[in-house]
């Protein structure tokens, strides 16, 4: 009887101490996540370059629609212009996958 009652006991303290770790959203963010449990679309923008990419029209997917989104670009961008550094070729495209 008292190892049952001694297991209670500290499976209640353990509730107790474990629930208070957890700390509650904000507003905001819980108000979000319910706006996308009405839409599930998901949307895989595809461009050439790294360069290429449209962030406006992912912000807006994002923020606005509330669509989850992903990113593919199809090449790591060693072949285009640098107007930032002398880079260029394979050490181009290193900055530019690193970057994205």
């Amino acid at each position: 009887m008292f190892k049952k009652v001694s297991t209670v006991f500290i499976l209640g303290l353990y509730t107790v101490f474990s629930a208070q770790q957890i700390r509650p959203s904000k507003s905001s963010e819980i108000y979000r996540e319910l706006k996308t449990l009405k839409h599930l679309p998901k949307v895989l923008y595809l461009a050439a370059h790294p360069d290429d990419e449209n962030t406006g029209l992912l912000s807006w997917l994002i923020n606005d629609q509330n669509v989850e989104t992903g990113y593919l670009s199809l090449t790591r961008g060693d072949g285009g212009q640098n107007l930032l550094g002398t880079e260029q070729g394979a050490a181009l495209g290193l900055i530019r996958t690193h970057e994205l």
